[in-house]
């Protein structure tokens, strides 16, 4: 299983808006792990350069900085260790699933690999897991101060993020939610 984690330059615009005006990954973090025991067994993370600067709200959000990224590459020089990287995996999970997936497909559509690409067949979102335990969707940090007693440290940093939802997977399958 994948367990992976988008920064973003903001917000997906509607459904059929000019791929240019789409977010952009600024920071991906995966952690691959044994689906019966959440047992780490590799992790990727990587920056990427979006081509602008960043708004201040994003800045403020995450914490990464133009500064972070201006000598980074952009997304399409990580995209052969990325596919290869999720080849044969068949479960992936994020929190607030839909999202994270959405931007990664638009970075995919831009570089022509959004039909190349190794997408694992089974698809977890914490957020909609949530729904069914709590009746409402909850914030990735809230629903990790709930259930580990401390705040995530680090969030909104990519693989600080993955780390956090690994645990609430765990929680998810030892309460019988997954």
């Amino acid at each position: 299983m994948i367990v992976f984690d988008l920064e973003t330059t903001g917000l997906p615009k509607a459904e059929g808006s000019d791929l240019d005006l789409q977010p952009k990954i600024i920071e991906f973090g995966a952690i691959k792990v044994t689906d019966s025991h959440f047992k780490e067994i590799d992790r990727i993370e990587f920056m990427c350069n979006p081509g602008h600067n960043l708004d201040p709200k994003i800045i403020k959000i995450t914490g990464i900085k133009d500064e972070d990224l201006k000598d980074q590459k952009p997304f399409i020089s990580h995209y052969k260790k990325l596919a290869e990287w999720f080849l044969g995996e068949k479960t992936f999970a994020a929190h607030n699933l839909p999202f994270d997936r959405k931007v990664l497909r638009y970075e995919l559509e831009r570089v022509d690999k959004l039909t190349k690409f190794p997408w694992p067949i089974e698809h977890i979102c914490t957020v909609e897991v949530g729904q069914s335990v709590w009746g409402k969707m909850r914030k990735l940090g809230d629903i990790y101060e709930e259930i580990m007693g401390k705040k995530i440290e680090g969030a909104h940093r990519s693989l600080n993020d993955v780390e956090a939802t690994i645990e609430i997977l765990k929680w998810y399958r030892k309460e019988g939610h997954i």
